[in-house]
């Protein structure tokens, strides 16, 4: 059994709530991934010219919690970007997405969801929703009783595709 959850989000703001919620509940950066199109990092989630990124991310933590770590990952060297797909990948899930990067992974980002035990049917549907310019978000819970939590919790928000 997955103990991941997941959802896609249509806005930043959207997104950004989300991981609001997530925090509330004790959810560390470690346990998130954040799946988007280049093109949608660049429209929703990169931070504006001369802010100050190395500061702002560095200082994350504190000022921004985890809407500060998570988003500040995608606008940073941290993230895997695979070439010829144009995603971007960050957090827990690069591990099971890197092969992409290699062209090691058939598929796409169907193959590399379902490597990570999101089921065909779920990860058809991110494909989807991302190139269309959702961000995916993916929540790996420490075990049961949090994985409910967090489902319950992105249920109180406007995520779309929720999946645990």
């Amino acid at each position: 059994m997955s103990l991941f959850v997941t959802a896609t989000f249509k806005t930043r703001l959207a997104a950004e709530d989300a991981l609001r919620r997530l925090e509330a509940l004790g959810v560390s950066d470690r346990q998130i991934s954040m799946l988007s199109t280049d093109e949608t990092r660049g429209r929703s989630l990169t931070l504006e010219p001369h802010s100050q990124v190395d500061q702002g991310v560095a200082g994350g933590a504190t000022a921004g919690g985890l809407i500060g770590a998570a988003l500040g990952a995608m606008a940073i060297a941290g993230t895997l970007a695979i070439p010829g797909l144009n995603i971007v990948v960050t957090g827990a899930l690069v591990g099971s997405l890197a092969g992409l990067a290699t062209g090691a992974v058939a598929g796409g980002i169907v193959g590399g969801l379902i490597g990570a035990g999101i089921p065909e049917y779920e990860a058809k549907i991110y494909e989807k929703e991302i190139r269309n310019g959702a961000i995916l978000l993916a929540v790996e819970a420490r075990d049961s009783k949090e994985k409910e939590l967090i489902k319950k919790s992105l249920q109180m928000t406007d995520a779309h595709n929720l999946a645990a």
